[in-house]
């Protein structure tokens, strides 16, 4: 889960290097999702759904659909939640 700030460390990172190189998109969507069904499996719908959405948002990214601030906050909010 992303309540360890190592974990969110990671998820940041992620999010910030497919926003800097669209091709790294592909592994932190898989290691984002990973993050997500692990929420599921714990009943931690609130953070599993703030993962969700940065999934969405991180697809839109690939297609050059760039909304850095809406990531930025639900990044924020994944630290809050999860």
């Amino acid at each position: 889960m992303a309540n360890q700030s190592r974990d969110f460390l990671v998820i940041d990172s992620l999010v910030k290097s497919c926003y800097r190189d669209t091709k790294s998109c592909n592994k932190a969507l898989l290691q984002i999702n990973n993050y997500q069904k692990n929420a599921a499996v714990n009943k931690k719908f609130s953070c599993q759904t703030r993962l969700l959405g940065l999934e969405a948002n991180l697809i839109m990214a690939t297609n050059s659909n760039f909304k850095r601030k809406e990531a930025k906050n639900i990044v924020d909010a994944i630290k809050k939640y999860c």
